[in-house]
């Protein structure tokens, strides 16, 4: 595995931006469907005409609604190099409308605010990462191997995601006032580790007395805050990854 000095440009796994446990709770300002394609018909999208009839292409698709998902295709690319780059405080619908060239009101066609886009992008990341950990943990035996293998992963999709975990991973619960009834990757990713620790305990690699949810979360929260610190101290990649390992195996050993 190569040196974090050698990648330092690529690795932002975890990296912290500044005081993330002082963003403040920003109000999201949620449209209604019927606001939003009002807001279409006022702004549409570059060459769209508010009267033009969708015609069914070959295939069964419309042209509309083949609009319609190039147009939400560029917006979530947009979104996620943004949120990547910005984080989620300082990008604003707008910005994300005007990345992606399309007129301002599309945005409000696909997402009914700023947090609703944020999920999309959550879960695209999340879906993202769990084929990398599901690939690099087919080939582990031991619960050793299986924590070495994830630890990899991680930084893997890291690497050839520059800062979209580290945005990811931001708390959501900080980000709404309410309840939104959505799960986060932090949730996500605490669930596959409960998961493995609950096979590691039957098949006697971990303590049986362990509490494998909350142990999931400290985990996720271990591996982000480790990260940042390899990252500032530009550690040795490997090294990294194999004293996180011994940390947490012999923590979860009976």
């Amino acid at each position: 595995m190569d040196s974090l000095q050698s990648e330092a440009n690529h690795i932002d796994i975890l990296s912290i931006r500044p005081d993330p446990f002082c963003m403040s709770t920003e109000e999201t300002g949620s449209r209604t469907r019927q606001a939003a394609e009002a807001a279409i018909l006022e702004d549409g999208e570059p060459g769209d005409s508010p009267a033009r009839t969708s015609v069914a292409e070959p295939g069964g698709v419309s042209g509309g609604a083949k609009r319609k998902l190039e147009s939400r295709r560029k917006l979530m690319e947009a979104a996620r190099k943004l949120f990547a780059e910005r984080g989620y405080h300082e990008t604003r619908p707008q910005d994300i409308s005007k990345a992606a060239g399309v007129g301002h009101g599309t945005f409000y066609l696909h997402f009914e605010d700023k947090l609703d886009c944020f999920l999309a992008f959550t879960d695209e990341a999340a879906d993202e990462l769990h084929e990398f950990v599901e690939t690099h943990h087919a080939v582990a035996g031991s619960m050793e191997e299986g924590i070495r293998e994830l630890l990899t992963a991680v930084f893997e999709y890291s690497d050839r995601n520059p800062g979209v975990l580290a945005a990811a991973l931001t708390d959501i619960s900080v980000l709404s006032t309410g309840d939104i009834g959505r799960r986060g990757p932090v949730d996500r990713w605490a669930e596959v580790w409960a998961e493995l620790l609950e096979k590691w305990k039957a098949s006697g690699d971990a303590s049986p007395d362990l509490d494998t949810r909350m142990i999931g979360y400290l985990i996720v929260g271990a591996i982000k805050q480790g990260g940042a610190y390899g990252y500032r101290r530009r550690l040795d990649r490997k090294k990294m990854i194999d004293s996180m390992t011994w940390v947490f195996v012999r923590a979860l050993k009976k």
